[in-house]
């Protein structure tokens, strides 16, 4: 904030038409992913964590020229970004086993958790990393695929987090990145009938509009194609 005049990064601004392609790869890679083994995914985020291990003091920095962090908060965020990766990690290990329901004769009943589908990931500028790391990693470690749709003043982040993820391992179009404006990409990706679900930090008038508009289940959205 001290020096306006420094660029700290450039970023790509996505239009209609690349959240539609994001929404056609995010699709395309569900079933794969979805059927991968809970463990497997997991292992994925502890290998984005220890990538970020190496590199906090680089991506601390990175929050401070961005969106201006102290340099306490900053590192405060991206360690936080790393309990993130490892907990859901360690979570999705413990619930993805099979639970036997009841003992009755010649019945064998179990309940297991299930993906949905694609998460809309919209995450805020005063924890770039932190947030949008956790909503990301509980989506993809529990099957999901996901578009992470990072806040306007902090892209450059999301980008390293993108960039960690990737080389974590996780399969092309499992994780898309979509730097946009919320008023045109987020607000199409809300109210898109191929998302199922918005994972969302933000402002309170934008919280209160993404709860009334994801309420209205539109025709072709996995609940009502579930039931046709």
């Amino acid at each position: 904030p001290s020096s306006p005049e420094e660029v700290v990064g450039r970023s790509g601004l996505a239009d209609l038409e690349a959240a539609e392609k994001a929404l056609e790869t995010a699709r395309r890679a569900f079933p794969e992913w979805s059927s991968t083994p809970p463990r497997n995914r997991a292992e994925l985020l502890f290998a984005a964590a220890r990538l970020i291990r190496e590199r906090r003091t680089e991506l601390a920095a990175w929050e401070v020229y961005e969106v201006g962090k102290t340099w306490r908060e900053a590192d405060a965020d991206v360690v936080e970004a790393i309990d993130y990766l490892e907990y859901y990690g360690r979570e999705m290990i413990r619930l993805g086993e099979a639970v036997q329901l009841g003992e009755a004769p010649g019945e064998v009943n179990e309940y297991v958790y299930q993906p949905r589908g694609i998460v809309v990931v919209i995450a805020p500028w005063n924890f770039p990393l932190a947030i949008l790391t956790g909503m990301t990693s509980a989506a993809l470690v529990t099957g999901n695929t996901a578009i992470m749709k990072p806040a306007e003043q902090a892209p450059v982040v999301a980008a390293h987090l993108m960039g960690i993820l990737q080389e974590a391992g996780f399969p092309p179009g499992v994780v898309n990145y979509l730097p946009g404006l919320g008023e045109e990409v987020g607000s199409y990706l809300v109210t898109s009938p191929e998302v199922d679900v918005v994972a969302f930090t933000g402002s309170r008038a934008v919280g209160l509009w993404i709860y009334e508009a994801a309420a209205k289940t539109a025709l072709g959205q996995q609940p009502t194609a579930d039931e046709a």
